[in-house]
């Protein structure tokens, strides 16, 4: 799963200018990408369907065709998606400390982070161009599609960019746009100054980019542009490659098959949302276990974790079901930093319950069996929620929390009819992956299509409200995809630098139960830095031959790892998803940090039994002959 983060445009960092609408052309522009990103997405999903079932009924090898589609579609929702998503605010970025710095000096840092987009999209954009002429005359080899559209989103996504920069920046204050020229111009003098020796003193290199990653993060600059700005500086001091090289492996960052899973569970998770899905489940949950001790917040427990298995996307999740469940609790008593935290935690033990962005994202980047890694998550997680839902039987106890009087039957099957459909989606995805029906790319399809049913059949869909989600699912998709062919990016820059190399080679000494807990560390740590998807594709792949070389079971490895960027993407004061859930409860972030730590405690104690214990990892994929 992933967050979305609050809109840029709320955070603070931004003048208030910055919130009025764009200008007519340039809004003309943005609908004309939104409405081809928006029919590709849905095309994209009947094509690989329909030649799945084509594969199935009549071995029709249709589906190679099909997945040569993938590449320009997904680096068209990276750049042509994420100039516009950018545009609208979803960007991550790290506000902390900048939200806190005086009103006086954000419009300077506003007008920093516009003139760091436009710097790095006009380097990409620029290079992207040579590109785009070596690539006339190759096509792929089953429909002959010209590898230009591989490469021309990256040139007008990036041409994209700088418009939206330059326009956000042309409403600041004039004294705000040149102070904060100053610095880009500045560095860059700096950087081709110092650029041989940069080269040549490698240690002096790695002070400089660590300097460069928190100056940007405790600005405020968005994740993917740090990463950029960093990966190019790498790369160019070294000169190790040039420019163009940059621009190839950003456009590898969002190729394969396999990465077309994430955008149709984001997808679909909108759509389940749109049909407001999530009140079923809760209803039902309610009905079932609402009046043990703590009951209702125990449901928000188990309402994310079966709310996971259908949508793969982390906010999309909180939303479904703390949005109906915020208001009960509040009814019943229960205090909005405790909702929060509840809700922050439940997220968090939910990052291994399929289909998980963060899983998909596993697969692809190591080569572990998405499909076993699926299978394997589903206990790990229900270890970790039983041990959240135990410590709020004591904390019901400890504060008086009285449970709800115990629902009749006739309530019990009335919303267990309603919620029958809903919950029968994981089923048939996790059915269809172990029964060989698909991959789950090609089960996600069944995913959005069989939401789209379910919305029509509770009359949640109009014309408008579906294109409306389609929107929705396309502005995440840009930021997710652009971020993570920026970290594809600064992975292979720090590869080349051999970095991943030595961190590799430093946590090989510690022994198979060592590695896993300094694999809890590290991506706890980064990952309360950076978003999930982020440390998968930089640091995922760099520790997996150290797990095989230590014979570490793959799927056991990929989990642990799952787990730990769940908790690191809650982890107060800078974990993302804390802010969400307080956005949700309407709790403050401060007492909400407090109660939150204490149920990170014993997420924390469940990660050390997964650790201690691999066969709660393992115990499904040997059942199910499916291995990693």
């Amino acid at each position: 799963m992933t967050v979305n983060a609050a809109p840029a445009l709320e955070t603070g960092t931004h003048g208030e200018e910055i919130l009025m609408p764009a200008p007519r052309w340039l809004g003309y522009l943005d609908t004309v990408a939104i409405a081809i990103l928006n029919i590709s997405l849905i095309a994209q999903v009947l094509l690989i369907f329909s030649s799945t079932v084509l594969r199935s009924y009549t071995n029709s090898p249709m589906i190679v065709g099909a997945a040569e589609t993938a590449h320009p579609f997904l680096v068209t929702i990276s750049f042509l998606g994420g100039a516009v998503s950018y545009s609208r605010g979803n960007f991550v970025a790290i506000t902390f400390l900048s939200d806190r710095m005086p009103l006086w000096l954000r419009p300077f840092l506003a007008a920093l982070v516009e003139w760091t987009v436009i710097l790095v999209t006009a380097l990409v954009g620029y290079y992207s161009i040579p590109l785009v002429i070596s690539n006339v005359e190759e096509t792929t080899i089953v429909l002959g599609i010209s590898y230009v559209w591989m490469t021309v989103p990256i040139t007008l996504g990036c041409g994209l960019f700088i418009l939206h920069a330059a326009v956000r920046l042309s409403r600041l204050p004039v004294p705000a746009i040149i102070a904060a020229a100053f610095i880009p111009a500045l560095a860059v003098a700096l950087f081709l100054l110092s650029q041989d020796a940069l080269g040549q003193n490698v240690h002096a290199l790695y002070v400089t980019l660590a300097g460069m990653f928190l100056l940007q993060l405790i600005l405020g600059i968005p994740i993917g542009f740090i990463l950029a700005t960093t990966g190019i500086v790498c790369v160019l001091s070294s000169q190790s490659a040039d420019m163009v090289a940059v621009v190839m492996n950003a456009q590898r960052g969002s190729d394969g098959f396999i990465l077309l899973a994430l955008p149709f569970f984001i997808f679909a998770g909108f759509i389940m949302d749109r049909a407001d899905i999530g009140s079923r489940i809760v209803n039902l949950i309610v009905a079932l276990i609402g009046h043990v001790r703590g009951g209702l917040l125990q449901v928000m427990v188990v309402g994310c974790y079966l709310g996971s298995c259908i949508s793969g996307s982390k906010a999309a999740d909180m939303a479904m079901i703390g949005i109906p469940m915020s208001k009960q609790l509040e009814e019943e008593g229960y205090p909005a930093p405790e909702r929060a935290a509840v809700l922050a935690a439940a997220a968090a033990m939910s990052e291994s319950v399929p289909p998980s962005i963060a899983l998909i994202l596993i697969g692809s980047a190591t080569g572990i069996s998405t499909g076993a890694l699926f299978i394997a998550g589903v206990l790990p997680a229900a270890t970790l929620a039983i041990f959240q839902m135990l410590l709020i039987r004591v904390r019901a106890s400890m504060f008086g929390w009285k449970p709800r009087p115990r629902a009749p039957m006739s309530r019990v099957i009335s919303t267990g009819r309603s919620a029958f459909f809903p919950l029968l989606l994981p089923v048939i995805l996790i059915g269809g992956i172990v029964g060989g029906l698909g991959t789950p790319t090609e089960v996600s399809t069944f995913a959005v299509l069989y939401g789209l049913l379910l919305g029509l059949l509770y009359r949640k869909f109009t014309p408008a409200s579906l294109w409306q989600t389609m929107t929705n699912a396309s502005m995440l998709n840009g930021m997710v995809f652009f971020t993570v062919s920026m970290a594809t990016v600064f992975s292979w820059a720090l590869t080349l630098e051999g970095v991943t190399a030595s961190l590799a080679d430093f946590v090989s000494h510690f022994g198979p139960t060592g590695f896993l807990l300094s694999v809890i560390v590290i991506f706890v740590l980064v990952g309360a830095v950076l978003e999930s998807f982020v440390t998968i594709i930089i640091l995922a792949p760099l520790l997996m031959p150290v797990a095989m070389s230590l014979h570490v079971d793959p799927l056991h490895y990929g989990i642990v790892m799952a787990e730990a960027f769940g908790i690191g993407v809650v982890l107060p004061p800078i974990g993302i998803a804390l802010y969400v859930a307080c956005k949700i409860t309407g709790a403050r972030v401060e007492p909400t940090s407090r109660i939150l730590l204490w149920y990170l405690s014993v997420l924390v104690i469940g990660l050390l039994v997964l650790v201690a214990f691999p066969s709660i990892t393992t115990i499904l994929p040997s059942l199910f002959n499916v291995k990693g």
